[in-house]
Order: structure tokens, then sequence, then C-alpha cells
């Protein structure tokens, strides 16, 4: 089978893609059972409720699920590497990059995955995993303040004692290292990520304006919500939104420089049980309904272009695609950023004590 570099694979028409043996509901499904890790939490409880007995249904198969979050399910690729037990795993797009040099994942047989034809090519990763649910990052704030219009403003007196930080340990603080390099150097964050090393002075001159550090996303936005700090940076917009939803006084804000997505994602383990089903699953977590009832639950963008939602979810989603770009949304370069985290925590630590 012939896989797909990224040009070809945004190229692909639908009747490229279309329905290919492998995804039609017959006695090939039948009896056959795959073991998935998925994300824990409310997202996970959707796809464990809502999602897998449908598919299951349909395809006369079991699907077994397993909940936890990026490293854990990593790690759980790396422990069963030499007879692998799951068939697909859900990870941050961070991980993509260690999953496939360390040989854990295999590029994805696009050809047998319809619903792949409507990927946008950014949430593709090169054909070696695919985008499941897309928020953005940015600051989240009490609708009573005024956000900053650019985040070089953050560093000013003004907000001295009134900001929250998210922990070193925690994937958005590497957004909240690129905004410090940005503000040090000038540049836009797609330069600025390579002058992380050299700007760590900056990143300490903002330690008078931090009221604390946080690593519970939710509960950061619910402080916020309740007026204990004005604003909080960085944070995903599926842990700030849900709040908002509910009539909480609490938003996000995406300055000047722009944001950031936090891309949830699927990945195929490679030598993995009923490769045919576990790729069909893949398949159905792209399909247009699947994606419209998990984006209106979740309030995060679908990886997939043409849906269409009503207003009360747009307020809250970066889509279309068109959303994402005026947002200034950007996506780190991981290969590079993975192989130098270690450290950059380390010095993190170090400032602020942690």
């Amino acid at each position: 089978m012939t896989l797909l570099s990224r040009r070809r694979f945004a190229a692909l028409s639908l009747s490229t893609l279309a329905a290919p043996m492998i995804l039609s509901k017959g006695a090939w499904a039948q009896g056959k059972e795959i073991q998935i890790g998925i994300w824990g939490g409310s997202q996970g409880e959707f796809v464990r409720k809502n999602i897998i007995p449908q598919f299951e249904a349909d395809f006369g198969c079991t699907v077994i699920a397993e909940e936890g979050f990026t490293l854990a399910n990593v790690g759980k690729m790396q422990a069963t590497k030499a007879n692998p037990k799951f068939s697909v795993m859900f990870i941050d797009d961070v991980a993509i990059p260690t999953c496939r040099a360390e040989g854990l994942i295999e590029e994805l047989p696009v050809v047998d995955m319809p619903a792949a034809a409507h990927l946008m090519p950014r949430f593709a990763y090169d054909g070696w995993g695919t985008g499941v649910a897309i928020s953005v990052a940015g600051l989240f704030h009490n609708t009573s303040i005024e956000a900053p219009k650019t985040y070089a403003e953050l560093w000013g007196d003004a907000y001295r004692g009134k900001l929250k930080l998210v922990s070193p340990k925690n994937t958005p603080s590497v957004f909240f290292l690129i905004v410090a390099a940005a503000v040090k150097s000038g540049k836009p964050f797609a330069e600025a990520q390579y002058l992380i090393d050299d700007s760590f002075d900056q990143v300490e001159a903002l330690k008078p304006n931090i009221m604390n550090l946080f690593d519970n996303g939710p509960q950061a936005a619910n402080e916020v919500a309740q007026g204990q700090a004005d604003i909080g940076l960085m944070e995903l917009s599926k842990y700030v939104y849900p709040y908002a939803a509910k009539g909480a006084p609490i938003t996000m804000a995406f300055p000047a420089e722009g944001s950031f997505g936090g891309n949830n994602c699927q990945v195929l383990v490679k030598g993995g049980p009923n490769r045919d089903l576990a790729v069909a699953f893949m398949n159905r977590m792209l399909e247009a309904q699947v994606q419209k009832s998990f984006s209106e639950f979740a309030l995060t963008a679908p990886p997939v272009s043409g849906i269409a939602f009503e207003e009360p979810t747009l307020k809250y989603i970066a889509y279309p695609e068109t959303q994402m770009d005026s947002r200034g949304l950007f996506n780190p370069d991981w290969n590079f950023i993975n192989t130098r985290r270690s450290a950059w925590t380390e010095r993190m630590n170090g400032i602020f004590a942690v």
C-alpha cells in the first residue's frame, strides 16, 4: 500500500479515498477486538459512552478503552513495544515525534480512511497521526478585566502580583517560554521558539507579576472567574470555555502576537492487534457527525473541514480554518523543543522556586 506524503495527503479528493473494502460493515470485523488508549476526564467519558458503543454495533466488534494522559499513553506503548497490546492511542501532538523516532507508531494508510479526505494538512503530521480535537492556548481572564492587547504588556507594573502562571511541568509552559522569547527578541513565534535558551532573563523579569503557579487548568480558570487573580497564562481553551458557557465571568484572550494549538491526536500503534479494525476506528473519529457531536460537547475545533455549527458552539471554537488563522494559531516545532524541554523545565523551576 502506498503511503502518502503530506502534500499528496492534502491534495487527495474524496473520490480518491472513496469507500475501500476495509470500512464496509461486514463479516471481516465480526468478533474482532482492539484495545485503545483514550483521554481521561469528560472527553474520554464522551468517547467511551457516545462513540465506542455505536462503532461496536456497526462493526460487530469489541473496543476496550483504557484512560490515560499523553506521557502515560506513550509509556504504555514503550512498555509493550515487543508485544503490542494497544492498537490505537490518543496522545497530544507534542509526543508524535518521539513515538515516530522510537518506532512505536506507523504511518497511516490514509487510502483506507475516507474521512481523512477533509483533514486539514496542518493536522496530518506528515501521515503519522491525525488531529482529533483542537484547542487554542492563550490568556484567560475575568471578564471584569480588560485583556492586554499584546503579551509584552504583561511585564508591566500594572500586573504586579496579579498573574497566575502555568506550572513548568505542563505543556503550555512551553508556549509561555516562546512568548517570553518573542517579547525579548521582537521575533514572531516561528522564529522565537529557537531563541528560548537566550530568553530566561525575560522569563525571570516576569516573576514580580506572578501571584502563583497552577498545574490544574480547570481549577485555575475557576479561581480567575471568582476574582482571585486577574489573568492566567497560558492555558487551553477546552479548560476555560466550559466555565464561560455556563455563565461564569471568564473568557480567553489572544494577543496580537498570536496563539498556540493544543492538539489532541490519534496514532496507529505499530504492530498492534487487528490493524484493519484499528484503522476503521481512527476513520470513525474523523467522520463529520462524530466530530460535530464531540466538538459541541468539548468545545474543541474539529481537525476536518466542512462541518456546520450553530453560533453557540462557534462562539467558543476556532473554526473554520480561517478562524484559526485569524487567531494566529501556531504549532511549535516539537522535534526541536522535545530535546531541550527537560533543561528548560529545570531552569523555570529554579526561577520560580518550584
